[in-house]
């Protein structure tokens, strides 16, 4: 049996693929900056601060401004209400007695 705490939101909210997006661009990233000579300072300072957050957000699967925005990477549809499945039967109407007459 598992426990849902409605005030926690999911401990996923990247997909696979989004996953192994951004730990490929992470990845590049630290190369790109290792290998560019002439990459300034504070650029190689910068891209190696967004290979980091890409890395580590690709390892955990969760994003902070995602979890903001309150999305899901799945994008899943939540499922549909059980009065939207299967709505109430429209109940036949009936006038003054005359399902009652007597053939």
């Amino acid at each position: 049996m598992t426990y849902e705490d409605p005030k926690f939101t999911q401990p996923e909210n990247i997909g696979f693929i989004e996953r192994i997006v951004r730990g490929s661009l992470s990845i590049a990233l630290l190369v790109a900056a290792m290998l560019i000579p002439a990459i300034g300072t504070y650029s190689l300072f910068a891209l190696t601060l967004v290979a980091i957050y890409l890395g580590l957000t690709a390892f955990i699967g969760w994003h902070p401004i995602y979890a903001m925005l309150n999305q899901s990477a799945s994008h899943v549809p939540s499922q549909p209400s059980a009065r939207e499945v299967a709505p109430e039967r429209q109940k036949p109407q009936v006038s003054g007695g005359d399902h009652k007459k007597a053939a």
